[in-house]
């Protein structure tokens, strides 16, 4: 079925409930944040992220009692966190990596710059080879920069399990470092 054709549908039928102006008025402050978390997931870059959170909205939309949801915020990354997932888990058959939005290091030296730019290779296929759950929180904590409650609303889990997910993870990149560089 036809995307437009099917977001034609859900607003015929949902008018009803919370109205297309309000459900607009959620989406659009909630964006930048969606776009941010999807790109932490994508190397194809914006285009991908962007249709990945159309796809969350959407199913935000089909959602039976929208009227009900006291945090949209959550709901949507959660919904949006399953999306990524299913991509990388489509994608990792192919080796793809996460391309981060910042620069790693800043050297002038060749030498300096290849080594480096191996290591942080290394790391982001160490991290894709973590758990999903582990490879969330890290992602989340480390790279994104999420407090803990916000990652264990996302993940939906508590706090504790967040911080143990993340030592576990952690000790675990540090492991395969460790193994890699002796």
């Amino acid at each position: 079925m036809d995307r437009s054709l099917q977001q034609k549908e859900v607003l015929v039928r949902l008018q009803s409930r919370m109205t297309n102006q309000e459900f607009n008025i959620v989406v659009e402050k909630l964006r930048p944040k969606l776009l941010n978390f999807a790109n932490g997931f994508v190397r194809e870059g914006a285009a991908t992220a962007d249709d990945m959170v159309q796809e969350a909205v959407i199913k935000l939309w089909n959602s039976k009692n929208l009227d009900e949801i006291r945090n949209h915020e959550a709901l949507t990354i959660q919904i949006l966190k399953n999306v990524c997932i299913d991509y990388l888990r489509l994608k990792k058959n192919n080796n793809e990596s996460i391309k981060p939005n910042y620069t790693a290091f800043s050297e002038h030296d060749p030498l300096t710059v290849l080594e480096r730019k191996d290591q942080f290779e290394n790391i982001k296929c160490y991290i894709e080879e973590l758990p999903s759950d582990q490879m969330i929180a890290i992602r989340l904590r480390d790279i994104m920069g999420y407090e803990m409650s916000e990652i264990a609303n996302i993940i939906g889990t508590t706090e504790v399990n967040v911080r143990t997910l993340l030592s576990r993870a952690r000790q675990k990149l540090r492991e395969r470092l460790q193994n890699r560089w002796n």
